[in-house]
């Protein structure tokens, strides 16, 4: 099974929020490697002050555990940027269309 998903996720970069038990089940059934050595990497302590000084508006979101990469002078700290469709040059939704669901690059998040 491991095998399988290390063929799946070869060339994906990607991010995945994991709570605690689920970084302990991960790390019970691939105890070594590359994966296990980023899931035991410490958080940085500051990370929550880098999230809590964004700016938040309608148009930009910040999850309360965004990722956070830090610099010498700073951070980026993870965001929701709001696209409407006519900026992206997609026709507007009719009312019937489902406004629940994401389009992403390999499909429809629900």
């Amino acid at each position: 099974m491991i095998d399988a998903i290390i063929s799946a996720m070869r060339n994906l970069t990607m991010w995945f929020n994991l709570k605690d038990t689920e970084v302990r089940e991960i790390l019970a059934l691939m105890p070594e490697g590359t994966v296990a050595e980023k899931l035991r990497e410490p958080a940085d302590p500051d990370a929550q002050a880098f999230i809590d000084a964004v700016a938040t508006s309608d148009d930009l979101e910040v999850d309360p555990d965004a990722v956070v990469s830090r610099g010498d002078d700073g951070a980026f700290v993870m965001s929701w940027t709001w696209v409407p469709n006519e900026k992206a040059g997609i026709e507007p939704a009719s009312d019937e269309e489902d406004h629940d669901s994401i389009d992403s690059p390999r499909g429809i998040l629900i």
